[in-house]
């Protein structure tokens, strides 16, 4: 049971795994060739990404002939939907910056 919430099922827990990493690296690690404020708030914005869709993940059941039928549904609410729009825009930008700092 502790190790579950480590199962990345879905798509939007890999992305959240992937930006506490990126945040978690920039901080322990040094790397010569990248900034490491760049890929913090790389990390930032995919954690925010993961963050908005696990606020939005709901379990809508419905009685159907038979018994209840349960399924996952994803319902953005304003606070998640802002948390996405600005998971988006770091994650963006600071994918431009990284690039930018490559070449």
């Amino acid at each position: 049971m502790g190790l579950n919430i480590f199962k990345a099922d879905t798509w939007w827990k890999a992305v959240f795994a992937l930006g506490l990493i990126a945040c978690v690296g920039a901080a322990i690690f040094h790397i010569e060739f990248i900034e490491m404020k760049h890929l913090f708030g790389f990390g930032i914005g995919l954690l925010l990404i993961g963050l908005s869709h696990w606020m939005a993940w709901k379990t809508v059941s419905q009685f159907v002939a038979g018994g209840i039928l349960s399924t996952k549904d994803i319902n953005h609410n304003l606070t998640s939907l802002i948390l996405l729009i600005i998971g988006i825009c770091l994650t963006g930008l600071f994918v431009f910056l990284i690039v930018k700092g490559l070449l």
